[in-house]
């Protein structure tokens, strides 16, 4: 670990998410707020990696299936058929068998970051994937062989990302420091178009329609549209202040995380351009912080794991065709990622 002096209240903070890893592990809460906090050049490097661990859990009853520990510097997963795929601070993406659970290589995509790798996400129709890399850069590279197609840099600090198919498909990136999604072609890798936000993005989901994303914020979930060429507007407020959103599987209806709670954001039709009507739904409370949230394959559930302290965390199964919480499980360790496969496998990512 390098490190410079860092005084007074700030020193405590730094210190203190140093030994808990956190400012590491969530850069958007803790690496990037030091540095808008402090304003100045006192700042705390850490270049020790920490270990992930990967719990494959049965959706049907929650049960643990296998579990890999001691991945060096594990931030983030991507589910390929066949594959696992976990992204490391080391500028790595290891690459797992999802039948025998056996490591079958690793790939260099970057160079080293403490503050990267912390979310990929699948172009399904070239066959590859988008990583927020190091240094605010998007890394995309060929599936199964993680070789490097592209690095590019269109914002000044990605956040999020996500995906929308169709023709054309986009690439839409959160900007943390300017509130801005951007809307990037998949082919050139440039900005078609934007839209400041004005509140802090806390995720992005795409749905249906490749010209619509749902974004959570802390003010509340938006919709935005593309409504002409060039022109990305937001189109309405849906919904309370979101942690997490994630689609549900060929529905219009997506499934969110508050500070308190889980529930349905849902389209009482499907959404027409400026036109949008939806309600969040079927609320049901939920403990802890940090949560990922997941949609499973059947229709019914989505799952959400959460910190609850005492470097714990919980999953739990919620069933939105009911408005219910099905099951719990406590699992050790931070939370770092969670996703669910096409045969209904979980897979939660945790800091060891």
């Amino acid at each position: 670990m390098r490190k410079r002096c860092v005084s007074g209240v700030l020193s405590r903070l730094v210190e203190c998410c140093s030994r808990s890893k956190l400012s590491v592990l969530f850069p958007g809460v803790f690496l990037a707020g030091i540095v808008v906090f402090s304003g100045c050049t006192d700042i705390t490097e850490f270049d020790a990696a920490f270990n992930g661990q990967l719990h494959i859990i049965s959706a049907g009853d929650l049960s643990t299936i296998n579990t890999i520990s001691g991945i060096t510097g594990a931030r983030s997963l991507l589910i390929y058929p066949g594959n696992i795929f976990v992204a490391s601070t080391m500028g790595l993406v290891y690459r797992y068998d999802s039948e025998s659970m056996a490591f079958a290589g690793e790939y260099q995509v970057d160079s080293p970051s403490p503050s990267g790798f912390f979310q990929m996400t699948m172009d399904q129709s070239a066959s590859s994937a988008y990583l927020i890399g190091a240094q605010g850069k998007i890394v995309q590279f060929s599936l199964p062989d993680c070789t490097v197609q592209n690095i590019f840099s269109i914002c000044q600090a990605p956040v999020v990302l996500a995906v929308a198919a169709g023709s054309p498909s986009y690439l839409y990136v959160g900007d943390g420091p300017t509130n801005t999604i951007n809307q990037i072609s998949t082919g050139s890798h440039t900005v078609l178009s934007s839209c400041d936000l004005g509140f802090s993005i806390k995720s992005i989901a795409v749905g249906l329609f490749a010209d619509s994303i749902v974004v959570g914020t802390s003010r509340g979930i938006f919709l935005v549209e593309e409504l002409g060429a060039g022109n990305l507007r937001i189109s309405s407020l849906l919904g309370p202040a979101c942690n997490s959103l994630d689609d549900i599987p060929n529905d219009s209806s997506f499934v969110a995380t508050t500070s308190e709670s889980v529930g349905v954001l849902q389209f009482y039709k499907d959404p027409e351009p400026g036109n949008p009507s939806a309600g969040f739904v079927g609320e049901v409370g939920i403990e802890g912080i940090f949560h990922f949230i997941a949609a499973g394959n059947d229709w019914q559930h989505a799952y959400v794991l959460s910190y609850i302290g005492d470097n714990t965390s919980r999953l739990t199964s919620y069933n939105y065709a009911f408005f219910r919480i099905d099951q719990q499980v406590e699992i050790p360790g931070f939370p770092l990622d969670l996703k669910v496969s096409g045969n209904n496998v979980i897979y939660a990512l945790t800091y060891e």
